[in-house]
């Protein structure tokens, strides 16, 4: 039972299908894409960073668990977040 308004209904239920639409579509999965593109090495550090085997780097993104690929989302925001906390350290090329 929803106790909010209908105008609540709606704005959630988009939402909803944004999520969808992000992490969860079958056709236009960006988190797929970025997975299933990137390097052996790339992935090395991704699958790492969330905590999985040395045997998910030759996998799918599509062949992940829903598990392991919330995993491998989670480590994108992280690596993501801790990249843009960054930015302006390496604009000479080194480290200060």
């Amino acid at each position: 039972m929803f106790l909010g308004t209908e105008q609540q209904r709606q704005a959630g239920l988009r939402h909803i299908a944004h999520l969808k639409e992000i992490y969860f579509s079958e056709t236009r999965n960006k988190v797929g894409d970025i997975y299933d593109h990137a390097s052996d090495k790339w992935k090395t550090t991704l699958c790492f960073h969330a905590g999985l085997k040395r045997r998910h780097i030759y996998l799918t993104y599509s062949e992940l668990t829903s598990d392991e690929q919330l995993k491998i989302i989670q480590a994108l925001l992280s690596l993501r977040h801790f990249s843009s906390s960054l930015r302006g350290e390496f604009t000479d090329g080194r480290l200060d």
